[in-house]
């Protein structure tokens, strides 16, 4: 570590460990640790943190870090785990299983104290005895994260629970005791894949034939058997010591089902074990989110190619598990106009349904219930905003637009002003209380059963249908091994277990079948929602939701006030407007007060305006006497110069059609 102060100094304590190291051979540890120190120098870089100013003690399979005292240990904390977690995907993607890195990671902070052969303290101490503790080992290996965390419980204290930006709720308390040690710290397992919980106390209960998976008492052992695998998780005979290496399945999942898809991912591995006398272990399942459904599926469309796909949605994924085929389908067209992407996706059968539906206060629900639990659209008001950066939360914006629009015609001229308008009733009030209804899936809304009573729509409903989906990466060869065990992670998922885990959790199986939570009304409905371009339906939906800031510029005419008037009464409450001057340098003024569109508004001819704004901004004209908006006046000029067009409101459709005009330009996609 170089010459140190030989008194005490203050350090935050960071201490790795990667997981199952020493039984592996020689060239895959060598491997390891070099991808294990370039990830941490790149975690710690890419934080903003000189590597080489970072005092760190190489332990074999592991690795001490103290940090400075002027770095802030938030940075250390969230920061740089982040970008570790990052770094470890990139790294795991390209390496085999006997090459890739787990660790268990503990940090603490006080008083070091250097000597001669490196250095001491207790909290040193402490960092090592947690990163050997039970809790985290037990996260780790019941979990299919590339890392787990545990934080002394002054570092939750005094860095973590006062920042919210730390997501405290996603750090647990846990007993540690080890050797001298005995009390509480802080578990950590990022990117959601939360530590299933302890097992309840088993009940006695009468003997039972020995657990077979459930996709080895559907026959698909067959399939194994008609290719000459003895081993249902390899393509060679049965394994003997030492085990072979488990194949490597990457699952990318939705928010919406992600718990139930990380407890099938476990006892799937668990089962895998049961397939030769060994016990060796068939499938590592590696269970991913990501940022965002829209986000995953863009990944996907462009082939896994960004660095941010890495980083923010994790490895290339073998299993794709969406909440709609609509979804599916939206990827697949943008795979097709772009045939030097590298992907196939094998769209497979449904796992679970959900249909969008309303959740209302027992108040509301009073008002506006019909005959079997369903309600007219027309009576709901305002509505929890919706996300549709999830599928589910497209799903339920589909479900809004197509009331607003009666039916999916997000191209038609008048599409804006009316997706706009049912925008403008979303709000951020709390849903099924007073007059806020939620619209979501009937599984989030049943989990909410004791604020929300469930209702159907009346006529046709979205339908979410959860698909099974095999993503095929067609750069590399086929890997058969592989492929066998995508099948039968999608028996294992249709079989009874993962069925009733599914019912639980407040999904309808694949057949419709119901659980107990909510009290869901019986049967599917009979008339589902065919969406035929989501991404369009989400691109529409998001402009028309958008914040916007407006500039009206009026000559001051009454038909300019008039329609400046009606522009105002649509504007929902996240939306600014201003008004400016209609003179030549109108363009540069909306700019300054940062518009994002210009709206001119004239009963007679104006002077030229620059069309130089100095700045992006969209400018749409409207014009009140005949020939206002010709080709060769300053209107039309200034409209069409900022990507715009200018609308005249002859005749008695003209003042609505322009209204509509105006509307696509500010909130038309």
């Amino acid at each position: 570590m170089g010459t140190q102060p030989l008194h005490a100094v203050h350090r935050t304590v960071l201490v790795v460990d990667v997981s199952a190291y020493s039984g592996r051979p020689r060239v895959p540890q060598e491997e390891i640790r070099r991808g294990l120190y370039a990830a941490l120098e790149r975690a710690f870089v890419d934080n903003g943190l000189d590597w080489s100013a970072v005092d760190h003690e190489d332990r074999g399979d592991g690795v001490l870090v103290l940090v400075p005292p002027d770095v802030p240990k938030s940075r250390v904390v969230d920061g740089v785990p982040h970008t570790l977690l990052g770094q470890l995907r990139r790294y795991n993607a390209t390496r085999n299983e006997d090459a890739r890195i787990r660790l268990r990671v503990a940090i603490t902070a006080g008083e070091v104290q250097y000597d001669p052969e490196g250095v001491i303290g207790d909290d040193v101490t402490l960092a090592f005895r947690l990163l050997d503790s039970t809790p985290l080992r037990d996260a780790l290996d019941r979990s299919t994260a590339v890392f787990a965390l545990i934080v002394s419980d002054r570092i939750y204290t005094d860095v973590v629970r006062p920042d919210p930006a730390l997501d405290p709720d996603s750090f647990r308390s846990v007993r540690v005791d080890v050797k001298e040690v005995h009390g509480h710290a802080w578990l950590h397992v990022p990117n959601g894949a939360t530590p299933l919980p302890e097992p309840e106390p088993a009940r006695p209960r009468p003997p039972r034939p020995p657990w077979q998976p459930p996709w080895a008492r559907l026959g698909l052992a067959v399939l194994l058997l008609l290719s000459g695998a003895a081993n249902a998780f390899a393509a060679t005979p049965l394994a003997v010591p030492p085990c072979p290496a488990p194949v490597q399945l990457n699952v990318l999942t939705s928010a919406e089902k992600e718990e139930v898809v990380n407890r099938q991912a476990v006892d799937f591995e668990r089962a895998s074990r049961r397939f030769n006398p060994h016990g060796c272990k068939g499938v590592s399942v590696l269970v991913t989110r990501g940022t965002s459904a829209k986000d995953a599926a863009e990944a996907l469309a462009r082939g896994w190619a960004a660095d941010e796909d890495f980083t923010g949605q994790g490895t290339e994924p073998h299993v794709w598990l969406p909440d709609a085929s609509f979804e599916v389908d939206a990827v697949t067209d943008a795979l097709s106009r772009n045939p030097n992407v590298a992907v196939r996706l094998d769209h497979r059968h449904s796992l679970a349904r959900s249909p969008i539906v309303l959740g209302a206060s027992p108040a509301l629900a009073e008002r506006i219930d019909q005959p079997d639990r369903e309600f007219n659209w027309r009576e709901v008001g305002q509505v929890a905003a919706v996300d549709t950066s999830s599928g589910a939360g497209l799903g339920a914006a589909i479900a809004l637009a197509r009331e607003a629009l009666k039916g999916l015609a997000v191209d038609a001229p008048d599409a804006p002003l009316r997706l706009h308008k049912a925008a403008v009733k979303m709000t951020t009030a709390t849903p099924c209380a007073g007059d806020v209804a939620l619209v979501a899936s009937e599984k989030t809304v049943v989990q909410r059963e004791k604020d929300c009573v469930l209702l159907y729509p009346q006529g046709p409903s979205v339908v979410l249908d959860h698909p099974f989906v095999a993503v095929e990466w067609t750069s590399l060869p086929p890997n058969e091994r592989r492929q066998r065990v995508v099948d039968l992670f999608e028996a294992h998922l249709r079989a009874d277990p993962a069925q009733s885990a599914f019912r639980r959790a407040g999904f309808r199986d694949l057949n419709g079948g119901l659980g107990s939570r909510g009290k869901p009304r019986a049967g599917l409905p009979a008339d589902p929602v065919v969406v035929d371009d989501a991404t369009a339906v989400r691109a529409a939906w998001d402009a028309a939701a958008g914040p916007r800031t407006i500039a009206l510029a009026s000559d001051g005419s009454a038909g300019a006030e008039q329609l400046a008037a009606d522009l105002r009464g649509l504007l929902g409450p996240h939306d600014g407007v201003t008004r400016v001057p209609l003179t030549g340098d109108v363009l540069q003024e909306a700019v300054r007060r940062k518009a994002d569109v210009v709206v001119l508004l004239a009963a007679g001819a104006i002077g030229p305006v620059d069309p130089d704004a100095g700045g992006p901004v969209r400018a749409v004209g409207v014009g009140f006497a005949d020939g206002a908006c010709a080709t060769s006046t300053a209107l039309f000029k200034a409209a069409d110069a900022r990507g715009g067009a200018c609308y005249e409101t002859d005749g008695p459709e003209g003042p609505q059609r322009a209204l509509e005009g105006v509307a696509k330009s500010i909130w038309g996609r």
